[in-house]
């Protein structure tokens, strides 16, 4: 197997984890009441660091959101290395996602346009 597939596996693994623990797990009120979805994990080539980015499911202040995800980083890292089969667990960086706010956004700013070239 490349080494890209074996990261590329790694990268779902953690991205399927981490889900799951930040969804469902996750101690603090401001993380769980955002209603959080894990929507990607990029890895480093060395599988030490990885960047998790995170979309709120509800609107939150995005600065408090990333706060709290980043202040419980070690619980979250710890149950990733309870649940992975790997030598070393790489460090987490969280990342507010905006991708869905902002496909959103252009959704309904592209449907106010055709409304008002109907009328």
């Amino acid at each position: 197997m490349t080494g890209k597939r074996k990261l590329a596996r790694m990268q779902e693994e953690i991205q399927r984890e981490l889900a799951a623990i930040v969804e469902f797990e996750s101690r603090d009120p401001i993380v769980r009441d955002a209603f959080p979805t894990v929507m990607d994990v990029k890895l480093s080539v060395d599988a030490r660091h990885a960047r998790v980015y995170v979309a709120a499911g509800t609107e939150i202040d995005s600065m408090e959101f990333e706060r709290a995800l980043q202040k419980d980083q070690g619980f979250y890292r710890s149950e990733l290395a309870h649940r992975l089969s790997v030598r070393h667990t790489p460090e987490l960086q969280f990342i507010v996602d905006h991708t869905v706010e902002r496909s959103l956004r252009l959704e309904k700013l592209l449907s106010d346009e055709n409304d008002s070239q109907a009328n």
